[in-house]
């Protein structure tokens, strides 16, 4: 299984209580390289997706040498964390990661 696809776990937290956590693949420029990261996010959290292209094309080759598709694209995802929003970028399109999110798969319709 390639790190560029995510998968459902289930986690149990400290306080008893479980959540569907998904696993997402964050983007991290460091000085002149990408750092890939897997990183679980809690959907509740999740305020909003949005695809950014300008990110992409300024990384590409630093996204291409760390072994990432050319056709792969990044989003912009805002996470809630208690008291501020938190902004990172994951790999792959807004669809894909609200598919995600949502625990749907969509049909390809063709």
């Amino acid at each position: 299984m390639s790190i560029f696809w995510s998968s459902l776990r289930t986690f149990t937290l400290q306080a008893g209580w479980s959540a569907m956590l998904v696993e997402l693949t964050r983007v991290e420029p460091v000085n002149d390289t990408i750092k890939v990261n897997r990183v679980y996010v809690n959907p509740a959290h999740v305020v909003s997706v949005v695809e950014d292209n300008l990110k992409y094309h300024s990384l590409k080759e630093s996204l291409v040498e760390a072994g990432v598709h050319n056709q792969m694209s990044i989003s912009e995802v805002k996470v809630f964390n208690g008291n501020t929003v938190e902004t990172m970028l994951v790999l792959g399109h807004p669809r894909t990661i609200k598919e995600k999110i949502n625990n749907k798969k969509q049909i390809l319709r063709g």
